[in-house]
């Protein structure tokens, strides 16, 4: 494995491809990226350098295939790499690339998610064939069985309100549902009607309002709601594949919202749905905000492929 720098850009070689990114914000400040290829390999990375930082523990029973990860950062510090596979759910501490959990759930999971809870609790929560499942970042071990759910459920988000209410969000064909509770003692609001959700996300306006991202309709748009009301919260953003990934950041002060479609991946400006001229190659995405307001992003490709783009 190696990268080389292209203007501001790194280009990451020998992966073999598809390769799905995870960028995130350490704890200790830098910037890191988590990589997955198809052979089921996940290797770590300093996202503005390029420079490799060890390769992650593959689980014995796990697919060969494409992870979809997620990242979470723990109250202490400690980083959890999770992601779904037709097992169960995989763990692994970020700092080491240790497993430390592998095929919990007994069940086939499509999507999982993290975050802390308005008790300060860190969660895991995914979605399963079974329904949604919550696990605990720190063991692995499940909270409680499956929580069975209206129609099906393939996405899952976590938000936070602006006055500390912690909401889990779900979507499946039929709609997006908001519920309170650690656990999803209750639910919030009416469904949000929208059809066949593929993937859901959140991401924080400048003025810290939350909105719940979504990829509707068999990934012919993406829409997005505030998470409190409901109300949609702009103009729906048209895309054409079946296969969609989404992600946001703020660049320059503004939210922009990343779509990986048909191995393009598209720039809008996310409350407006102004669309942006330069697109990238890449058929998954992932981007995280920095600091100075601008933002870092990453693509990979159906061919192993993986870009990190310095955006400002």
């Amino acid at each position: 494995m190696h990268s080389k720098m292209v203007g501001l850009e790194v280009e990451i070689a020998s992966l073999d491809g598809p390769v799905a990114p995870l960028i995130y914000q350490s704890p200790a400040g830098g910037t890191e990226l988590v990589a997955s290829d198809s052979r089921g390999r996940l290797t770590r990375w300093d996202a503005e350098s390029g420079r490799p930082m060890g390769v992650f523990q593959v689980p014995e029973s796990a697919s060969n295939g494409t992870f979809e990860l997620t990242a979470l950062v723990l109250p202490d510090g400690q980083v959890r790499i999770a992601a779904g596979d037709e097992w169960g759910l995989c763990l692994w501490d970020g700092a080491s690339g240790r497993l430390l959990a592998d095929a919990v759930g007994d069940d086939r999971i499509f999507h999982v998610a993290g975050g802390l809870t308005g008790g300060g609790r860190a969660l895991l929560v995914g979605t399963g064939v079974n329904g949604l499942h919550m696990w605990d970042p720190v063991t692995g071990a499940s909270l409680a069985p499956p929580l069975e759910h209206v129609g099906d459920v393939v996405a899952v988000t976590l938000a936070e309100l602006r006055d500390g209410t912690s909401l889990i969000v779900t979507g499946g064909y039929g709609g997006v549902r908001r519920w309170h509770g650690d656990l999803c003692e209750s639910s919030f609001g009416a469904e949000i009607e929208a059809f066949h959700i593929d993937m859901l996300i959140t991401a924080y306006s400048e003025d810290g309002r939350p909105l719940i991202v979504g990829v509707v309709e068999e990934g012919e748009v993406v829409r997005h709601w505030d998470a409190r009301t409901g109300e949609e919260a702009g103009p729906p953003i048209p895309t054409e594949g079946e296969f969609v990934r989404i992600a946001t950041a703020t660049v320059g002060g503004r939210m922009r919202l990343f779509t990986a479609d048909q191995d393009v991946v598209s720039q809008w400006d996310l409350l407006s749905g102004e669309s942006f001229k330069h697109t990238f190659v890449g058929s998954y995405v992932s981007a995280v905000s920095l600091r100075d307001g601008s933002a870092l992003l990453a693509t990979g490709t159906k061919g192993g492929k993986l870009t990190i783009h310095h955006l400002a």
